[in-house]
């Protein structure tokens, strides 16, 4: 009983992280973030709390201090908003909330029953998390067991924060916030639907079906990259659509999230950025856009440099510097290689409906101009992160000791995870254009 009560207790946590800073208002017409639903705003001021995690990561600051300060005031602005605006709280009665809030409840219910953390969840990211369970810092990081001190700490920091800030302090409670955003984020997205709510509800499940793996909620922050990145579609997608600054704004503080998530988080936001310049000509507002690409890579840069000078740098992750191209090794390679991500897409199976919305988008006639450019900038994106797949592995297989059919067995189907997030949106604009549903 006392263990359900954690759980309700938790999300009424997680639930006040999404009401503040920004003011819940749907009912103003001139409200600044444009297209946003409730789901959006949710997830926009998790993002804000987010960030300013990764800035008190860095400091010796009482992060139960903290954590009463924030609750508290979200306690005190949200009551003022009750107050002041007439059915502030209204959206809690929509059947859409009501469903999230069941579906949280259902999977918090299901990890408790299996707590177990998997060996990298526990070798690699569960020392990281009681680093910060102890209200030690980034700068304490040094010292801990194990020999990839050059692994991010973000998601690990927010494991550790509300592990320690829970009714009993129990481990896995920690890991609810995974569970809590990645239904967040696919929620959000489903909002972008025009059609009825019946048909919502049925994407929306279909799409939790596909994307729900138990395993990459034993400690992993796969899950973490995977709902960030379908947020930072989104904002790109409206902000195509809008030419909005505060859209980019969302996108910026998204991307540069991701490199502080995973490892590899900071190739997958040069991928990104990479992307963006490739269709820069198609934009309006050229300039901020530059800015917004100029600046990521300049932060990228800052947390390699911060990770060179207080832990470690490690760029190839088991691979090297060697750089040899054999034709006979090459074709064994892509023979391996093929093999491990056809059965990852066979294990994730949202990328054959990705695939489908690809192939489906590409010869309809009725987009409009954002949604042409739009899909031109996804399509550049696939390319490049799937050349991005090989280049890594290729380093792997030629420059690695480590058996490379248990190395992609073990890390390809993750990495493909994680960027599926940007291309969910693929799914729900097809979706739009199936006039019988």
């Amino acid at each position: 009983m006392i263990e359900l009560l954690s759980i309700f207790f938790s999300f009424l946590i997680l639930f006040s992280f999404s009401l503040f800073p920004l003011k819940i208002n749907l009912n103003n017409k001139n409200f600044f973030f444009d297209k946003y639903t409730i789901f959006d705003l949710l997830f926009l001021n998790l993002t804000i709390n987010v960030f300013l995690f990764l800035l008190i990561s860095f400091t010796k600051l009482d992060y139960s201090k903290y954590f009463l300060f924030i609750v508290f005031t979200s306690i005190f602005f949200n009551l003022y908003n009750f107050i002041k605006i007439k059915n502030y709280f209204k959206f809690i009665k929509e059947k859409k909330f009501i469903f999230f809030i069941f579906i949280n409840l259902i999977i918090a219910i299901y990890l408790i029953g299996n707590p177990i953390l998997a060996w990298d969840g526990l070798e690699n990211w569960y020392f990281k998390a009681q680093n910060f369970f102890y209200n030690y810092n980034f700068f304490d990081l040094k010292e801990l067991k194990g020999n990839n001190n050059y692994y991010p700490h973000l998601g690990t920091f927010i494991w550790g924060f509300f592990w320690k800030n829970s009714l009993i302090e129990y481990e896995y409670l920690g890991r609810l916030f995974f569970i809590y955003i990645y239904l967040l984020s696919i929620f959000l997205i489903c909002e972008l639907l025009n059609k009825s709510i019946q048909i919502k509800i049925i994407i929306l499940s279909l799409i939790i079906f596909l994307t729900f793996d138990d395993f990459l909620f034993r400690g992993y922050q796969e899950i973490l990259l995977f709902s960030f990145f379908i947020f930072l579609s989104k904002n790109f997608y409206i902000y195509i659509n809008n030419k909005k600054t505060v859209n980019l704004l969302v996108c910026f503080i998204c991307i540069n999230l991701i490199p502080w998530i995973k490892h590899e988080g900071f190739l997958f936001s040069l991928i990104f950025t990479f992307s963006i310049l490739l269709i820069i000509k198609n934009l309006p507002k050229k300039f901020e856009v530059f800015v917004f690409v100029f600046l990521t890579w300049i932060l990228i840069i800052f947390k390699n440099f911060i990770f060179y000078k207080y832990l470690d740098l490690n760029f190839f992750h088991g691979g090297g510097t060697e750089i040899i191209f054999e034709f006979k090794s090459f074709i064994e390679f892509i023979l391996i290689f093929s093999k491990g991500f056809l059965i990852s897409i066979i294990k994730y199976k949202l990328w054959i409906f990705i695939f489908i919305a690809v192939y489906f988008l590409s010869k309809i006639k009725i987009l409009n101009i954002h949604e042409i450019v739009f899909q031109k900038f996804l399509n550049i994106n696939l390319i490049l992160y799937f050349m991005l797949l090989i280049g890594i592995y290729y380093n792997f297989y030629i420059n690695s000791g480590i058996n490379f059919d248990w190395w992609i067995a073990t890390t390809l189907d993750r990495l493909i995870y994680s960027i599926s997030g940007i291309f969910v949106i693929l799914i729900i604009l097809a979706t739009n254009y199936v006039k019988k549903l």
